[in-house]
């Protein structure tokens, strides 16, 4: 899957491994279905791997990939380091907090994308992807907040949290 793409911006799938060979193809930032080819490349700064997207074959910058792992409810989590369920007066302010409790302070590498817009509906959605764990077997996490419109603007509901993996899935466990 993809991961750390800000919803406004694609992944490139590249003729070869590295930022100076020619984009191919536009990966959106919540594709889910990347097929890996089983070839990877080291460069001096990164790691390339070479994957399939949309019977295209092409590369991708490693950081940007990760396996789907388990999907957690941490509703009560988030409402206990907070103090209570959250209001804010704008959506993205109410996930921006949330993702916050996940955000590991004593790790510099780590950081929040907002991957997908706030969507209108009985419940309003926005998903970040909080990003640079410590773990090596855990990616980051990818978190679904859902919120209720209040009177002065919106009231956390709940949150779930799609754990993303590294070096790949056992069941629903990162290994």
């Amino acid at each position: 899957m993809v991961i750390g793409v800000a919803h406004d911006d694609v992944l490139n799938l590249r003729a070869g491994p590295g930022v100076s060979e020619e984009i191919i193809g536009e990966i959106p930032p919540t594709h889910e279905d990347l097929v890996a080819q089983g070839n990877t490349r080291r460069l001096p700064r990164s790691f390339w791997i070479e994957v399939e997207f949309e019977r295209i074959r092409g590369w991708v910058n490693l950081s940007y990939v990760g396996y789907a792992g388990a999907v957690d409810d941490r509703t009560a989590e988030v409402v206990s380091a907070l103090g209570g369920y959250p209001t804010n007066s704008t959506m993205t302010g109410l996930a921006e907090e949330v993702a916050e409790v996940f955000v590991q302070d004593d790790e510099p590498g780590t950081s929040v994308v907002q991957v997908t817009p706030v969507t209108e509906g009985d419940l309003f959605e926005v998903t970040y992807d909080v990003i640079g764990l410590a773990d090596d077997a855990v990616r980051g996490l990818r978190l679904h907040v859902f919120a209720e419109e209040a009177a002065n603007g919106f009231t956390l509901s709940n949150v779930e949290v799609l754990v993303i993996c590294g070096r790949g899935v056992d069941g629903e466990l990162c290994v």
